[in-house]
């Protein structure tokens, strides 16, 4: 092909991948906040929350209360695939192999992002002023799988937890990260698939709902608890997980001139890193 015919397949190629990418193959992006950063670690800064004090009497001195701050950290990684398209490929087909190979890509970005996400929603996070200190998942917020699915009842309940710790569920975008299973047993629920306690028909079409103000992701990428016996929901704020953004979607499209052919090769990388900023803003739901 002419060098101009090549440059013009880059830019497709580029444009392609990155609209995949921040569109539609992540299903957690749209459900965390990002946040670019540079080097290897990045900080995100938090500020407790403040209480007043009654006065008791006249001209009392004003007595100063510090703001709680404190830290949480990001390592980034970084990660990258490569590919190539061989001139035989299209010679051999009559398929346009542009679109199915940003496809590809976009799709295995995506699914990375998704594993990083949920990674630090249920992990360790890094704290303190070097984020030397640590801090798990709070094991008070699980809702235990009471040999039950993926319920309504069991839905309220990881909202009630919230609501003990004081998040403000009314004001506050959330998300549900649920796997098959516990979308079909809310399928099964009249509570979750009547007009009457919905604002659309759930049955009618593909597309899931928001259930009491909530978004419902379906991802297959939440782990199971015990080799595929029991299975968790993850209800939490829009803002419980930071990512530290390096590097977005780069796509780089050069001839391997050191193969055959000399193939075009398709090279993706991305840099980033994510952490739980808060542990009262999560819970996670376990059902059988």
């Amino acid at each position: 092909m002419s060098s101009t015919d090549n440059q013009a397949y880059i830019h497709q190629f580029s444009d392609d991948l990155r609209d995949l990418v921040e569109q539609s193959y992540s299903k957690t992006r749209p459900a965390v906040s990002i946040e670019m950063a540079k080097g290897e670690k990045h900080f995100f800064n938090r500020l407790g929350s403040l209480e007043v004090s009654g006065r008791t009497g006249r001209n009392e001195a004003i007595d100063l209360t510090d703001a709680a701050h404190s830290r949480r950290m990001a390592t980034l990684g970084f990660y990258d695939l490569a590919t190539t398209l061989d001139p035989i490929d299209n010679l051999q087909r009559s398929l346009e192999l542009t679109s199915p190979y940003a496809r590809k890509h976009a799709s295995a970005h995506g699914r990375n992002l998704d594993d990083v996400v949920i990674a630090a929603a249920l992990g360790t996070a890094a704290t303190g002023q070097t984020g030397s200190a640590t801090q798990s998942f709070d094991s008070n917020n699980q809702v235990a799988h009471g040999a039950v699915g993926f319920t309504v009842a069991k839905f309220n309940a990881a909202m009630q937890k919230l609501e003990a710790g004081e998040v403000d569920v009314e004001n506050e975008a959330m998300v549900l990260m649920l796997g098959s299973k516990g979308v079909q047993d809310l399928m099964g629920e009249s509570n979750f698939v009547s007009f009457d306690y919905n604002d659309s028909k759930p049955l009618t079409g593909r597309s899931l709902p928001s259930f009491r103000g909530v978004n419902i992701i379906r991802t297959q990428r939440v782990p199971d608890e015990t080799s595929g016996t029991t299975f968790r929901g993850l209800l939490m704020t829009a803002d419980t997980i930071k990512v530290a953004m390096a590097q977005d979607i780069k796509v780089t499209v050069t001839n391997r001139n050191d193969l055959k052919g000399n193939p075009l090769q398709i090279y993706t990388e991305m840099a980033f890193g994510a952490v739980r900023m808060e542990e009262a803003t999560i819970v996670d739901a376990l059902y059988q």
